[in-house]
């Protein structure tokens, strides 16, 4: 359920000012405010979660750890989905960040990750807030360490390249000029491991629970996803890239309307480089924005705009139909946020996303034990998490 209560203590300015704290500290970790330095950044990045790097590593690896968790998830019960798709992402990108540690260290990496969350604030005042606090610090500590090491091991090494995001990260720091040393490369490692699953494990939950209580869209979605499965030679085969991109046009538009109202983009901050002068809604009224003013957008009131959206509040996933979803982001949808700096996670999430659906709902029928209910500050925070139960489908 969507919505917009707000209450007492969760709410206070303290509150809200040490979240959005913690969002920029982690922003603020993998971008210098130097442009240059954040496209550089954003760059490597890609060779990870962009387009080309999920077409030819990621894809399977995320099709095999997708089943693997979803079959063992239905021998468990009832089970939070969120959180079980938290560990679900970092399961399949870990390994694709270091690829040749040990079972045990990769459990304990995974481990520390899941812990590193901007959860654990409920009060100043609350003892809980200080014991979460001190685990988070010792979680990060002892992910960087268990880093640090596979680093300095993998630069003194004279074995094969490993071919993961490591490799790339030590060829980039040995070039001359290079923006990368070991503690930024680190830094960089431990944000994509903590980032990569927050919002994505968010926009999951909401979507299934949006189709929960659609049962139109989770027939149109079913029928889509079986029709791309009965066409395959090999029937076990995970979803391909060419599936993806070319037959799942309703999977797209459902994707798209459920990050449309899960809003998942808090705040996007901007900076003037020259005065902009904007058009008020009557002709002879215009704000001007000096140059140099820090401008802070809040999608939300694009994504909930009745002027943009007929029934912004709706779950409608054919609103979208017959227009170009391509393109990530435009100026009435900034989930990934707009112009030149987008989020380098849109293609994972999304991807994500399909995969998710697919191997969802061609092998199991779900049933929601209980349902999810959020609020804004300005960015999504469960109150109550959605909880379901999975089983197989029955041959037909």
């Amino acid at each position: 359920m969507l919505s917009s209560r707000y209450s007492g203590r969760r709410t206070s300015l303290l509150y809200k000012a040490i979240q959005m704290f913690l969002l920029r500290y982690l922003e603020k970790t993998m971008c210098s405010s130097r442009q240059e330095t954040s496209t550089s950044i954003s760059n490597i990045t890609m060779h990870l979660i962009g387009s080309e790097g999920l077409k030819r590593k990621m894809i399977g690896f995320m099709n095999r750890t997708t089943r693997e968790h979803l079959r063992w998830k239905a021998s468990e019960g009832a089970f939070n989905l969120r959180h079980a798709v938290s560990t679900l992402i970092v399961s399949y990108i870990t390994p694709q960040m270091i690829s040749n540690l040990k079972p045990e260290t990769e459990a304990k990496l995974i481990d520390n990750f899941m812990a590193f969350n901007i959860e654990w604030f409920q009060s100043p005042f609350a003892l809980s807030t200080w014991k979460n606090l001190f685990k988070v610090l010792r979680a990060r500590k002892e992910a960087a360490k268990i880093i640090n090491v596979a680093l300095e091991r993998r630069k003194d090494s004279i074995l094969e390249k490993q071919g993961d995001f490591l490799d790339t990260l030590l060829e980039e720091m040995k070039k001359e000029g290079s923006i990368f040393d070991q503690a930024s490369i680190v830094n960089l490692l431990l944000n994509i491991g903590v980032v990569s699953r927050d919002t994505t494990s968010h926009a999951t939950a909401l979507t299934v629970d949006f189709i929960s209580k659609n049962p139109r869209v989770l027939t149109e979605l079913q029928r889509e996803h079986e029709a791309i499965v009965q066409k395959r030679d090999d029937k076990e085969a995970g979803l391909s890239w060419e599936e993806y991109k070319d037959c799942m046009p309703f999977t797209r538009m459902v994707i798209y309307e459920s990050l449309r109202l899960a809003n998942l983009g808090t705040i996007i901050f901007r900076k003037a480089v020259k005065d902009v002068v904007i058009k008020g809604k009557l002709e002879v009224k215009r704000y001007t924005i000096p140059a140099g003013w820090i401008v802070a957008v809040a999608p939300s009131v694009v994504h909930y705009n009745a002027e943009i959206y007929e029934n912004p509040l709706e779950f409608n996933p054919w609103r979208w139909e017959g227009k170009d979803l391509r393109s990530p982001g435009s100026k009435t949808l900034m989930v990934f946020g707009g112009g030149a700096r987008q989020c380098v996670g849109s293609d994972l999430a999304r991807l994500h996303l399909a995969i998710f659906l697919h191997h969802f709902v061609t092998t199991y029928d779900f049933s929601v034990v209980q349902e999810c209910e959020i609020y804004r500050v300005p960015f999504p925070c469960f109150t109550k998490d959605l909880h379901i139960n999975i089983s197989p489908k029955s041959p037909s």
